[in-house]
């Protein structure tokens, strides 16, 4: 018989998985600053989610200084010092019950992407990017992020989408799990940096068939985000600073 994981352990394994996120965010260089969030739903209730404490890099978290919040924003664990916009971001998806599957929820500004987030819509152009294709939804541009109201936008615009281009501003992906979350926007990232280096080229482009798109991100489903790429990332982590797991 299977050894029974508790909820306590559950909650660990999540803030080591979240604090993982932070420190390959670092590594990949998506990160600004102390600014922009990372977010988990915590095991063992429907609205309360962890986030870094605001003002650390993400080479300092580590699932010990994590913070938790409640659904109003107000911090249960940890210092009481919150982003707002990120609060509200990340509420967004956290609260609403048509994505109680999507425990991670990631908010970037890359600076070798963010440029994308102005084009109308995101061109699809390599192969590795049709695993996005058809799962790209797009937010328009309210200013800074404090409104609540925003986050029933946010949550419509999202939809059943894996990730969302907050025009004028960045990148939203969301996932079941850490490792789904984190290469939903390694691809993201990915496939808005090839249309910005292409979009300068003035050269004419193969943009192939929407049926082949199509086709393309179907045979992606053999390969789902994060299965197989989330082990060898932690191996990465601890080979590069353990510390993330304390």
């Amino acid at each position: 018989m299977s050894e029974q994981i508790t909820l306590e352990q559950q909650q660990e394994q999540v803030r080591i998985d979240l604090a993982a996120m932070f420190r390959l965010t670092h590594y990949f260089g998506w990160d600004d600053t102390i600014w922009n969030h990372i977010t988990a739903r915590a095991p063992g209730s429907d609205h309360h989610f962890y986030m870094h404490r605001f003002g650390l890099y993400y080479d300092e978290v580590s699932a010990s200084n994590l913070i938790k919040v409640d659904e109003e924003g107000k911090v249960i664990e940890g210092p009481s010092d919150v982003n707002t916009a990120g609060f509200i971001i990340h509420s967004a998806i956290h609260l609403s019950d048509s994505h109680k599957e999507n425990k991670f929820v990631f908010h970037a500004h890359p600076k070798s992407a963010i440029a994308a987030t102005a084009f109308k819509e995101l061109p699809f152009l390599v192969q590795d990017s049709s695993m996005l294709y058809g799962k790209v939804g797009y937010h328009d541009w309210e200013g800074l992020s404090v409104d609540p109201d925003e986050r029933l936008r946010i949550a419509e615009n999202m939809g059943n989408n894996s990730c969302l281009i907050m025009r004028n501003h960045g990148f939203l992906t969301v996932g079941e799990t850490a490792g789904e979350c984190f290469m939903n926007m390694y691809y993201l990232v990915r496939a808005c940096e090839v249309a910005l280096q292409l979009s300068g080229t003035n050269l004419p482009l193969a943009n192939g068939s929407d049926e082949l798109w199509t086709l393309a991100s179907k045979q992606y489903e053999a390969f789902s985000p994060g299965k197989y790429e989330w082990p060898a990332l932690l191996r990465k982590c601890d080979r590069l600073d353990p510390s993330y797991k304390n």
